[in-house]
């Protein structure tokens, strides 16, 4: 299609679409119908006209090309007209089915029944304003005959009083001049009631009584009313006996009773109908006329109904028709550039597939299908090249794996194993460790530990390696573990380094426990008891010889120092045994605020100020009372014998929430932090703090550390110290002690830090 048609018949359908969009809004709006719809009926006629010229000479061009056996001219035309069936037909049912559907809906919509129902419907409503008219009229009888010979004065008295019961009257006595004489209402404060005319008086006087429904939309346009339902009953009745006011009368009521003394006086009595009978008898009236009106033109709306609908089919059918055209030009046209551009890679080196004979379209595909077969044929073996590869590479990695002695198993999300090396089969067991077997059911406490290890790990409490014993055959075998996170595809994985320390463990545990014994037996142990003995032999001797008491005080000072000193290496001795045999820890649910006030308040007691700042929603952890007491105590009797002597001790202590990295907003750990203003720990405590005989005090053992570090072990908690300096400076402000505690239960509580 050549630009300047594409562009013309685009600016025509867009011109169809709004005109048509007017033609139908004007249809059911008066005011526009009135003004616009010949204009909008003609300028879619025209429309019309010209898409079917567009329409014509589309065809017109296709039958050409098939006729001259052009390429791809056949597809096009196919294309084209199944398209257009696809629209034009359903179009025209509905069409069809409109146009019934339309006039039936007329025909009921004027039927003789809906005309009556209307017709009641006033007559119902004249007649219930007819019987409230009829009841004002007495109304203002009985006001008459009971102001007949009231003299002016009293006129404005006995008006209200008649008026008490009567809520919503008002009432206007007047001669027949239509001056005001008295006035009562509801209104009177604030409007006066509107004043009869001459002729409306007249009529009074000659009938004996004249009323009107005021607003009445029964008989008045619309307009008269000024568009509001608010209907009101006047009657007006003349008051038969005259009254000539005197003096008095003259000065109570002024220019009004002046004026009243020589004419008629008439009443004017005005009551409201209901504002919701006012409101539905103005809709059924509103309603009644445009029926009548609608009724009049019943053929006429009809026609033009059928006109409208007609040519918005129409217009419809002709935009189908060029857009079935358009659409199946384009889909044609990359089909032919494809047969084109195939025809080009057939007269290449490629081996084609056998090929149909025939001039159809589909036969051009099939020699394209040819072209892609044999591009297909070479990826694939690409593929099958990188396969062998790939293969290769994992058979040189699986046998670098088989010769080392550090087991190795890739799992999935789910513990299934991926792969596993010679090593980790001989150490973990064959069938344990087979490739698709689940660790969860195969070794269940392994995974179980595996994932206490990487909750731990990922709060930064997790130990370095991480220490497993794995029962395999009866046979309890040391593992040293680590895990790495690693990409699986879409799922995240991870991969067990592990190794088998039962040698390296038996060798460490010989030599500590050599050393230790070898410094028990050969410093402590051995020389205690004989010393002890002999200073106390030794008072007993040379009491009795010494008669100085100065030489008894000096033979008692020495000996007792002795013996204190003996006690004391007798205690290290007692310390050394609780480290190394200390009882299995019995873990319960704690609140480590509560436990914290506990153990601070007998500090507070001593005179010692030690703040605590506790951490808001903490969860319980798992821990022992007794062993977490010793802990504390020992890390803050440090803290107290750290500050110099005469300086003012500054300890704070505070508790908070970690959140677990594998579960997010749910708390995965608790935080204690400790912190002096002492002068800090020396490199040498930094670096070999939890080694025993490591100490910097003059009297100390070394053991109190690594007793902590041990309780908290048997915790599965962390401890890390580091000292607190002035960044800007670096001057040592004074030590910190950070513990970690793992939670009883994962709490998925907000983290408020």
């Amino acid at each position: 299609m050549p630009r300047w048609l594409r562009y013309s018949t685009l600016i025509a359908i867009s011109f169809a679409s709004i005109a048509m969009l007017g033609l139908a809004i004007s249809l059911f709006n008066p005011k526009l119908f009135d003004r616009y719809f010949p204009f909008l009926l003609v300028l879619n006629a025209v429309i019309a006209a010209v898409l079917f010229c567009v329409v014509t000479t589309l065809c017109l061009r296709l039958a050409r090309r098939q006729r001259s056996k052009q390429y791809g001219s056949h597809m096009t035309a196919k294309l084209a007209l199944t398209t257009a069936l696809i629209s034009v037909v359903p179009t025209l049912t509905v069409y069809a089915i409109s146009t019934a559907f339309i006039s039936r809906s007329l025909q009921d919509s004027f039927s003789p029944r809906v005309e009556a129902s209307l017709d009641a419907g006033v007559r119902i409503t004249q007649e219930m304003l007819a019987k409230q008219e009829q009841s004002t009229q007495e109304l203002a009888r009985d006001f008459a005959d009971a102001l007949a010979g009231t003299p002016d004065s009293l006129m404005l008295h006995d008006l209200l009083k008649l008026l008490e019961p009567h809520s919503g009257t008002e009432a206007l006595v007047l001669t027949s001049t239509g001056s005001a004489v008295a006035a009562a209402g509801s209104r009177i404060n604030v409007l006066m009631p509107d004043l009869p005319s001459q002729l409306q008086l007249k009529t009074a006087k000659t009938t004996g009584i004249y009323s009107i429904v005021d607003g009445d939309t029964l008989f008045e346009a619309p307009e008269a009313t000024g568009g509001s339902s608010d209907l009101r009953i006047r009657v007006i009745i003349p008051i038969s006996t005259l009254h000539a006011p005197s003096l008095s009368d003259f000065k109570t009521t002024g220019l009004l009773a002046k004026t009243a003394s020589s004419q008629q006086l008439f009443l004017q009595l005005t009551q409201p109908v209901d504002k919701t009978i006012g409101l539905h008898a103005a809709t059924l009236v509103a309603g009644y006329r445009e029926y009548q009106q609608l009724a009049y033109s019943q053929s006429s709306m009809a026609t033009l109904y059928a006109l409208t609908l007609s040519l918005i089919v129409l217009l419809a059918v002709f935009a189908s028709v060029l857009a079935a055209l358009s659409f199946a030009r384009r889909t044609t046209s990359p089909v032919m550039q494809l047969a084109e551009g195939t025809r080009r890679v057939a007269t290449g080196d490629f081996m084609p597939i056998r090929e149909f004979q025939g001039g159809d379209e589909i036969n051009v595909l099939t020699r394209s299908f040819n072209s892609m077969i044999k591009e297909v044929s070479e990826a694939r073996r690409g593929l099958e090249l990188q396969r062998l590869q790939a293969e290769q590479a994992q058979a040189f990695l699986e046998r670098v794996l088989g010769n080392i002695s550090s087991g190795v198993v890739v799992v999935d999300h789910w513990y299934t194993v991926v792969t596993a090396n010679q090593a980790a089969r001989r150490i973990m067991g064959e069938q344990n460790v087979m490739t698709g077997a689940s660790l969860r059911d195969t070794l269940p406490e392994f995974v179980s530990t595996l994932e206490e290890y990487q909750h731990r790990e990922s709060i930064g409490t997790a130990p370095e390696p991480l220490d497993f014993e794995l029962e395999q055959n009866g046979v309890t075998i040391p593992l040293y573990l680590k895990t790495t996170l690693m990409q699986l595809g879409t799922q995240t994985g991870s991969v067990l380094v592990f190794d088998d320390v039962t040698a390296l463990m038996k060798a460490q545990r010989a030599t500590a426990w050599g050393e230790v014994a070898r410094r028990l037996a050969h410093e402590i142990k051995n020389p205690l008891t004989p010393i002890r003995l002999s200073a106390e032999r030794l008072a007993w001797k040379l009491h009795a010889k010494l008669t100085e008491e100065k030489d008894l005080q000096l033979l008692q000072r020495t000996t007792n120092t002795i013996i204190e000193q003996v006690d004391t290496l007798r205690q290290m001795v007692n310390d050394f045994r609780e480290y190394a045999r200390m009882p299995a820890a019995s873990l319960v649910p704690l609140n480590l605020n509560e436990f914290m006030e506990t153990v601070l308040q007998l500090y507070h007691d001593a005179g010692h100020a030690i703040s605590f700042v506790p951490g808001e929603g903490l969860p319980e952890i798992d821990a022992d009372p007794a062993q977490l007491r010793q802990v504390f105590h020992n890390l803050i009797s440090n803290s107290l014998e750290a500050v110099t002597e005469g300086e003012l001790v500054r300890i704070s202590i505070r508790t908070e929430a970690l959140e677990s990295q594998y579960h997010a907003g749910a708390i995965g750990a608790v935080k204690l932090s400790i912190e002096d203003n002492g002068p800090g720990f020396t490199d040498k405590i930094l670096n070999a703090a939890f080694d025993p005989y490591v100490t910097t005090k003059p009297t100390g053992t070394g053991l109190g550390l690594p007793i902590v570090k041990k309780i908290l072990d048997d915790h599965g908690a962390a401890i890390k110290l580091k000292n607190r300096s002035n960044e800007e400076t670096g001057e040592i402000l004074g030590a910190s002690v950070e513990i970690v505690f793992k939670v009883s239960r994962l709490e998925h509580n907000p983290i408020s830090n």
